[in-house]
C-alpha cells in the first residue's frame, strides 16, 4: 500500500491508551493537534551561521471535544470516580497535586486515495503524554466543550513498553480500511 496518495477529510476518533493496554474513546473529539517546541543552538562563524543544532523536542498538545466520559478523566488524571445513588464526581486536576500518569493519545482522520478512491485512516499517535489540564466550558447556546492541554515527550517505547524503531515524540501512519 502506497501512503503517498491519501488525503484526510475529517477527524474521526480520538483515544487514550494506558500502559495496561486499556483504551478510552474521547467522545465527540473535534480537534487534536500539537505545536513543536525545541531548543535551538546556532553555531556562528566569523561572518556567517555555520549550522543549527536542535534538541529537547516536545509537542504541546491541544485536544478539544464536545463530550467527555468520567472514565476518560479517571484515565488521564489517575483520580478515582466517586459514585452514589444520586450521581458521580471526579476531580479534574490530580489528587494531592501529583503528576498525571503517562498515557498514549491517538487521533484518526478519515482518508481517501486520490487514485483508486480506496478508504484509509491517517493516524497520529503521541506515545508518551501527560495531560496537564482539563478545561470545561459551558455557555448559553453553545455546545459543551472540553479542552485538554498536554505535553508529549520523546520516547523509544510505546505506552505498553514495546520498542519503537527510533526515539520519537509521535508517529504518523496510514492504514487501509
Amino acid at each position: 500500500m502506497s501512503a503517498n496518495k491519501y488525503t484526510g477529510g475529517g477527524l474521526r476518533d480520538g483515544q487514550f491508551k494506558l500502559s495496561d493496554g486499556e483504551t478510552y474513546d474521547v467522545e465527540a473529539v473535534v480537534e487534536a493537534g500539537g505545536a513543536i517546541e525545541q531548543t535551538d543552538i546556532e553555531v556562528v562563524g566569523d561572518d556567517e551561521r555555520k549550522g543549527t543544532f536542535s534538541s529537547n523536542r516536545i509537542e504541546s498538545l491541544t485536544i478539544v471535544a464536545n463530550a467527555i466520559t468520567f472514565d476518560v478523566i479517571q484515565a488521564i488524571t489517575g483520580n478515582s470516580v466517586s459514585s452514589s445513588e444520586t450521581g458521580a464526581e471526579v476531580a479534574l486536576g490530580t489528587d494531592d497535586e501529583l503528576n498525571p500518569p503517562y498515557v498514549e493519545f491517538r487521533a484518526q482522520t478519515t482518508a481517501r486515495n486520490s487514485d483508486d478512491e480506496s478508504e484509509a485512516l491517517i493516524t497520529k499517535t503521541w506515545h508518551k503524554v501527560q495531560v496537564k489540564s482539563v478545561l470545561v466550558t459551558q455557555a448559553g447556546e453553545a455546545e459543551f466543550k472540553v479542552e485538554m492541554e498536554a505535553i508529549a515527550i520523546p520516547t523509544d517505547e510505546d505506552i505498553e513498553s514495546v520498542a519503537l524503531d527510533s526515539k520519537r515524540v509521535a508517529t504518523l501512519s496510514v492504514q487501509a480500511v
